[in-house]
């Protein structure tokens, strides 16, 4: 199946898919524990964190939109406060999220950040986040956009990171080529998370 760059027009079609993949992801659980919120606006907290993506990094899907995989290139994998400041929508979700929920996830995206640098200072590529429409899962469609860019990096002989929040994706990433190389928990909060790092093939 083709991947294709996600086109900019479809952001809002990308996002509810998006948002369905990881309604019930333990990180947005953490970060939006409201269900009825999420249910309201997680689309739309969705569709800021793409356009994030999309401005700093790269998106990609099926033609179909229902496999979506975020990446951030060499030297773009390490982001300021700041940046999301320009990004369409984020002063909205953050009033809609509101100042106890914002602290929380400044907190929990500081710290994986902080994580993030430490075990990978050097050049690679962030895959940030790989989505597949849950009507759709176990078709193999998250291996299908996950292999350009990891093919891509294989050429430019760099490591791939990424870290999930989910215990059962370590399995699935471990099959892909990726080693586990530390598991953490959010200081004061306890959100876990699993760091991975897959080095170039070939």
């Amino acid at each position: 199946m083709e991947v294709i760059r996600l086109d900019p027009s479809k952001l809002q079609q990308a996002a509810m898919i998006y948002a369905r993949a990881f309604f019930d992801y333990p990180e947005f659980v953490s970060y939006l524990p409201n269900r009825e919120w999420r249910t309201r606006h997680f689309a739309a907290y969705c569709e800021m964190g793409l356009n994030f993506a999309i401005r700093y990094g790269e998106v990609y899907t099926t033609p179909d939109l229902k496999g979506i995989i975020a990446w951030f290139p060499p030297g773009k994998t390490h982001f300021a406060n700041w940046m999301y400041l320009k990004v369409p929508g984020f002063i909205r979700i953050m009033l809609l999220i509101g100042w106890k929920n914002a602290s929380r996830i400044t907190t929990c995206e500081d710290y994986v950040a902080e994580v993030h640098e430490k075990i990978l200072p050097g050049p690679h590529w962030y895959l940030w986040g790989l989505a597949v429409d849950p009507d759709c899962q176990g078709q193999g469609l998250g291996t299908t956009v996950m292999q350009p860019g990891l093919t891509r990096a294989d050429q430019q002989g760099l490591p791939v990171y990424l870290e999930t929040h989910d215990e059962k994706n370590i399995a699935y990433y471990q099959k892909r080529g990726f080693d586990l190389v530390r598991s953490e928990r959010v200081p004061g909060i306890g959100l876990p998370f699993w760091c991975f790092v897959r080095q170039p093939k070939g």
